[in-house]
């Protein structure tokens, strides 16, 4: 049965449910290891949410129609949801990453996708610095106080300054990237999410060498 999908709608789904599937191994395998009691409620919730995006995915695909990353919109509270893709991938990767969430924005969107987003974001700052190297995670509001502002923060190589745009096409990578497992559909995931949801989305230089992925959201007004 044809799902009227095409060969980069298939690569997107197939992308988005390897995704649900790693992260739902990586906090199995910590339960099953022995997690604490205090983090086995936090591990099962990031299954669930799992899950629930790789199901609403297969359910589109079924239908035969077209994959979008955002499919749902609602009320999201976003210092919550970052704290808890920051503590999942801190579990699974056994990595240092700090978390700097000092202001509770809250948007209207999807965000179970945005939380599949920031994990590509952080995975990606995983990969692409050394094992010593902290992943440094903020949320904050724009001075003007329209916008939400998320940040991942790594100390790798960076990535050069001709690149910083193409690197959100679909399928595009780095020569670099030649040894490094992926698809280059993460970022061009990130960037069809946060456009969805009216933001934006940029590779900047950090101070020290690396790379800042930072996603702009509008605030709920009122």
């Amino acid at each position: 049965m044809s799902t009227g999908l095409d060969s980069t709608q298939l690569a997107l789904l197939a992308h988005e449910l390897r995704g649900a599937l790693t992260v739902v191994r990586g906090l199995n395998d910590l339960l099953l290891s022995g997690l604490p009691p205090a983090q086995q409620t936090s591990a099962l919730e990031g299954i669930d949410r799992a899950v629930l995006r790789a199901n609403a995915l297969i359910e589109s695909a079924l239908a035969g129609e077209m994959l979008t990353p955002v499919v749902s919109q609602e009320r999201v509270e976003l210092a919550p949801l970052v704290a808890g893709v920051v503590a999942e991938q801190r579990a699974i990767s056994g990595r240092e990453i700090t978390l700097g969430a000092v202001d509770a924005p809250v948007i209207e969107g999807d965000g179970n996708a945005l939380g599949r987003v920031l994990t590509n974001l952080i995975d990606n700052a995983l990969k692409y610095s050394l094992s010593k190297q902290v992943v440094e995670v903020s949320v904050s509001v724009s001075v003007e106080g329209s916008s939400a502002i998320i940040e991942v923060a790594d100390h790798g190589s960076g990535i050069p300054d001709e690149c910083a745009e193409a690197i959100f096409e679909p399928f595009e990578r780095l020569s670099r990237d030649a040894s490094v497992p992926g698809t280059g559909l993460g970022l061009s995931v990130a960037r069809g999410v946060t456009e969805s949801h009216g933001g934006t989305i940029a590779a900047l230089p950090r101070d020290g060498g690396g790379t800042i992925m930072r996603m702009t959201l509008p605030l709920v007004s009122g």
